[in-house]
């Protein structure tokens, strides 16, 4: 059978809004408004970006013996990878995708062991997927699996996924695992502190229990000193106005190869002060970040800053105990 769409949102999580075209489902992890932001400041870029299934899954239990979907591949990022992971009880049983994008639709087919089993299917990270012809066997349940709290996570294109081939691995959507979170993921590749993302209505339509940030790297590559400042107080002002009943987390920019440099807005060391000064005198919780992951290349997609998926698991590894410490 092929679900309807009242149990394909059912089973949806880490998706804002979802459209419904013709049986083909567009999940969309920021607001109209959102959307329209980046459609007015970065048409071609982070516009682009934030089509990106970064952060959705499907999170259902079923008695189906198989399991399966049609799927069109947008691209939403700098990178021309893509990958789909299903789990069946917490066990990762497919990983499936296209390293070079040749090939923008398809379908996935799977077997499933006999009686009922969790299926968590993670959407690509760096692109966009729409899907439709979500199928079961006839008369099989669909039991969706409510997430018992919900976060936000901000950032940059390491928040987003940069570089992770195995969606499940980014660190974003193993914080949402661990936490068992229905996450919103509003990470965008390229991105610094935001002010114009936030607004009380965003904040009053989806109350999160845990909010992380790990802007800053682009800020201090990309930005001079007094707009540095200004957008990094600007964010952190309104986010602290607008989720006082949030647990929110500033992670500081991790280890990058390149953090000798003196730019603009100074020494790594001294951006990364800035901002963890700024987040504790408005009460909010502060990770070094240069704590979570290695300071060795190997752990890197470019040697440098992107984290593979080895990087990623160090990062959530040593984050994880960090924000349980917050909570």
């Amino acid at each position: 059978m092929i679900l309807n769409e009242q149990q394909v949102r059912s089973i949806v999580k880490g998706a804002y809004t979802i459209d419904n075209n013709a049986g083909e489902y567009r999940f969309h992890r920021f607001s109209k408004a959102q959307e329209q932001y980046y459609s007015e400041v970065s048409p071609r870029d982070f516009y682009v970006k934030s089509f990106a299934t970064s952060g959705i899954r499907l999170d259902f239990r079923t008695d189906s013996d198989v399991f399966g979907f049609t799927y069109r591949i947008e691209n939403a990022s700098s990178r021309n990878f893509y990958f789909f992971d299903i789990y069946v009880d917490g066990i990762m049983e497919l990983h499936r995708g296209e390293k070079d994008m040749w090939i923008k639709a398809g379908r996935i087919d799977m077997k499933l062991p006999a009686g009922e089993h969790r299926v968590t299917l993670w959407l690509p990270c760096l692109s966009a997927a729409m899907l439709s012809e979500i199928t079961l066997d006839d008369g099989a349940s669909v039991i969706p699996c409510p997430s018992s709290r919900k976060m936000i996570c901000f950032g940059d294109s390491i928040s987003q996924g940069y570089d992770a081939e195995y969606p499940s691995m980014a660190y974003t959507n193993r914080l949402a695992d661990h936490f068992d979170a229905d996450m919103l993921n509003l990470a965008i590749g390229g991105e610094k502190f935001v002010p114009g993302l936030l607004s009380q209505e965003f904040a009053d339509s989806f109350r999160p229990e845990i909010i992380t940030v790990a802007y800053g790297t682009n800020d201090w590559s990309g930005f001079e000193r007094a707009l540095f400042e200004e957008r990094t107080n600007g964010f952190l002002e309104k986010l602290a106005e607008y989720y006082k009943g949030s647990k929110i987390f500033i992670i500081t920019p991790i280890w990058r190869g390149d953090n000798h440099r003196v730019t603009k807005v100074g020494t790594f060391d001294e951006a990364i002060r800035f901002i963890a000064d700024k987040a504790a005198s408005l009460g909010l919780n502060v990770i070094e970040g240069r704590n979570l992951t290695p300071h060795v290349s190997g752990f890197y997609s470019d040697l440098r800053l992107h984290p593979n998926d080895f990087g990623y698991g160090e990062y959530t590894r040593n984050l994880i105990p960090e924000i349980e410490k917050g909570l």
